[in-house]
């Protein structure tokens, strides 16, 4: 079953949170998860000892969510994410997601600085 959620990929290696995409009701034609990055960053950061240097939003992070209305899974992150296959691969695979229903977005929000 796919998943939508929250993820961030560091060292080749993606960490994250998700739910069944058919367990959340959709709204405004968009199925989103309610997990907080600020909230679930304290149980992911626990899974990585090089974690504790630094804040959530320091590492690559993304979210994906469902559009009903195109049928397909967005994945919304920065650019070093949505162009780079290999970490394409680790989201498609971490959240259960067939590649030809999913969309890859970059978003302004998950710029690292």
């Amino acid at each position: 079953m796919p998943n939508i959620g929250v993820f961030w990929i560091y060292q080749k290696c993606i960490y994250f949170k998700s739910i069944e995409v058919s367990k959340i009701k959709a709204m405004n034609d968009l199925i989103d998860s309610d997990f907080s990055y600020y909230k679930v960053w304290d149980k992911i950061s626990s899974k990585n000892n090089d974690f504790y240097l630094y804040k959530y939003e320091d590492i690559p992070r993304g979210r994906v969510v469902y559009d009903v209305e195109n049928t397909q899974y967005i994945i919304y992150s920065n650019h070093d994410i949505v162009n780079l296959d290999e970490a394409q691969g680790l989201i498609i695979e971490a959240f259960n997601l067939d590649t030809t229903t999913v969309l890859f977005q970059y978003d302004a929000h998950y710029k690292i600085f």
